[in-house]
């Protein structure tokens, strides 16, 4: 759990370089320009965490979920408070730790409004990859708890309504949303020990499972005897898109981004060649898959491919060996991408250009992005 004193003391230390908060600037030019140096101060609107409901696996709980607000987020201020911004709402996360399966875990999580007012806290918990419903009300996440599992949790948009839908003893992660909302999909991996280099055994199974918005009704819908992870549903829900994981000594890549038909269980690879795309997005008209390159095949860039030609060359959307881009999740409308750049928030037409910094903390690192529909600002 993170420690109060911690907290305040990041926080204090943060509060020093907030006139060097920055938001919203411009970036002429190309993506691989210098990064982008925005001039404007975000807004905030304060808001309570809503203790959760009783976690579903018996006797455990959340890690974290303290209460607070960082100094940089309730002293920013912006004219357009309390509007809800057309584009929708972007949530994010920043860099708590990194887990030894999971990667990168992310507490607090926040919420901005894509032209960089009404940022607020939305939960203290220990969280990864955030997924807002089609309908913008609710938010799906996964959750750390304190007995080592991680279970998928939803909450209303502003963190209140917290419910945990997942009991396995493993980790359930990497939950999306149905094109009506109505289920969700996510990842199941096994628990094993000891801890993380069971997790490269061949024995060892990640498998892609779905369930009803509520929890009820889990169904795997996956392989059951491959390792696949970050499963993102198609905008018609026919379809899931996912990183499939080969130990095979003989074969250099790790990672094979696979799209399975739901309907008929056939499979296709989204490259035809060897490659190592991980952190995937499908755009909202399902014409494109969209990833960034691990930092073990660099440089770490965004790229993006057609999700029914599997010769075509990958597109470099933005990076190079000075500027690294990170997890991009499209907006709703599909015309903009929001993501990681060097530990800032970045933002960026779909095609790669318009470049620009939405967020920026002196020593702080975001991570882990969605862009959902507005229905409100948070309140």
């Amino acid at each position: 759990m993170r420690d109060l004193a911690t907290s305040s003391a990041m926080s204090n230390a943060i509060a020093l370089a907030v006139a060097a908060l920055l938001l919203l600037a411009g970036c002429s030019g190309s993506a691989f320009g210098p990064t982008p140096r925005p001039a404007t101060i975000a807004s905030v609107i304060p808001t309570t965490l809503a203790a959760s409901v009783a976690p579903a696996t018996p006797g455990a709980s959340p890690v974290g979920c303290v209460d607070w607000t960082p100094t940089w987020v309730s002293q920013a201020s912006h004219p357009n408070d309390g509007v809800p911004d057309p584009a929708g709402r972007i949530v994010f996360g920043m860099w708590d730790h990194d887990d030894p399966v999971l990667g990168q875990v992310v507490s607090p999580l926040f919420a901005i409004d894509p032209d960089g007012s009404d940022l607020a806290v939305v939960t203290g918990c220990q969280v990864e990859r955030p997924r807002i419903s089609h309908d913008g009300k609710r938010l799906a996440f996964s959750i750390a708890m304190d007995d080592g599992t991680w279970q998928v949790a939803t909450s209303a948009i502003d963190g209140s309504d917290r419910r945990i839908l997942t009991s396995t003893t493993g980790l359930a992660e990497m939950p999306d949303w149905a094109p009506d909302d109505s289920w969700l999909s996510y990842a199941l991996t096994e628990r094993c020990d000891p801890l993380p280099a069971c997790i490269d055994a061949p024995t060892t199974h990640s498998v892609i499972w779905r369930m009803n918005a509520d929890g009820s009704d889990p169904q795997r819908i996956g392989s059951p005897d491959s390792f696949d992870r970050e499963p993102r549903l198609s905008p018609d829900g026919r379809e899931i898109v996912f990183d499939r994981r080969i130990l095979d000594p003989a074969n250099p890549v790790g990672l094979v981004l696979t799209i399975r038909d739901l309907v008929t269980g056939q499979e296709r690879r989204v490259f035809a060649k060897d490659y190592d795309p991980e952190h995937l997005d499908w755009s909202p008209d399902g014409k494109w898959i969209i990833y960034n390159m691990p930092d073990y095949r660099p440089p770490p860039n965004i790229g993006r491919m057609p999700a029914d030609d599997p010769t075509a060359t990958p597109e470099v959307l933005y990076g190079d060996d000075t500027h690294s881009g990170v997890k991009p999740a499209y907006s709703p409308d599909g015309s903009r991408i929001v993501f990681g750049c060097s530990g800032n928030l970045c933002l960026m037409d779909a095609d790669g250009s318009n470049v620009v910094t939405l967020m920026e903390v002196p020593g702080g690192d975001f991570n882990h992005f969605a862009w959902g529909v507005t229905t409100g600002a948070a309140p």
